[in-house]
Order: C-alpha cells, then sequence, then structure tokens
C-alpha cells in the first residue's frame, strides 16, 4: 500500500478535497488530521524525520546484513 501525505490551507473546503480523493480508482480510504497550533506542526515535522531517519537506519542494516558486511 502506498500513502500520499497532501496538506492544504485552511482556506479550501477540506470536505471537498476528501470527496474528489475517494472518487479516484484504488483509493482505499481518506483521513483528516487538522493541525491545531504551531507546536503540533513541529511535532508532526520532528517525527516524520524520526520516521526517515529509522527507515534509512533498517535499510542501511538490511543492506549490510545481506552483503555479509558490519555497519
Amino acid at each position: 500500500m502506498t500513502q500520499i501525505l497532501v496538506t492544504v490551507n485552511e482556506d479550501v473546503t477540506t470536505k471537498n478535497i476528501r470527496k474528489a480523493i475517494e472518487l479516484l480508482k484504488g483509493v482505499v480510504s481518506t483521513k483528516v488530521f487538522k493541525a491545531k497550533s504551531g507546536n503540533d506542526m513541529k511535532t508532526l515535522k520532528q517525527q516524520a524525520y524520526v520516521k526517515d531517519s529509522l527507515e534509512r537506519a533498517f535499510g542501511e542494516l538490511n543492506q549490510a546484513s545481506s552483503d555479509g558486511t558490519k555497519l
């Protein structure tokens, strides 16, 4: 499964965008997450950074183990 993150301005009606995305072929589900303040956005950015770092480290670990080398 592949996920796509779409960020929209508060000016745009989220309901209409969600309906349009649901009409696309292959869409399984849609969810709306609202950031409440600047601190929440900072937390989301930090979580994305940690996730990216862990995925990269896991990939390097898998690559090293498949090559038979040590990190």
